[in-house]
């Protein structure tokens, strides 16, 4: 598929961040505050992974794109309105982390890391 992140594993090969780590934690039987065993914690490990994407990915996404990558690599300037809804738009996913999944807690699911943390820390990074 030439696509990034993609992982092989013997002839298996398999794309998309998400999917290569459900896929390893199926695989290695990690401990279970990574992907839980519990039906409810793992569908809230779930509901994030699934809002992430178009939720949190995409604002941030749009924000590097509009304040950065336009200006630095084509040239152009993003229309001062343009670029201040696209960084509102962040903002409400952010408050949406903060409140629907963080809640004042140190990880997003349960009183460990899970594989939800992974992936909204590396967002965030990004």
């Amino acid at each position: 598929m030439k696509r990034v992140p993609a992982m092989m594993d013997g002839g298996f090969t398999l794309c998309e961040s998400v999917a290569i780590l459900l896929y390893l934690a199926h695989k290695y039987k990690v401990p279970d505050h990574w992907y839980p065993q519990d039906l409810q914690a793992r569908a809230r490990v779930d509901e994030y992974l699934a809002w992430q994407h178009t939720g949190l990915r995409r604002s941030c996404l749009r924000a590097l794109w509009h304040k950065v990558m336009f200006p630095v690599f084509l040239g152009e300037q993003i229309p001062p309105e343009t670029l201040a809804a696209t960084l509102a738009e962040l903002d409400v996913n952010l408050q949406v982390l903060e409140d629907k999944f963080l809640q004042d807690k140190d990880f997003l699911v349960g009183p460990h890391i899970s594989l939800a943390d992974l992936v909204a820390i590396t967002e965030l990074m990004h």
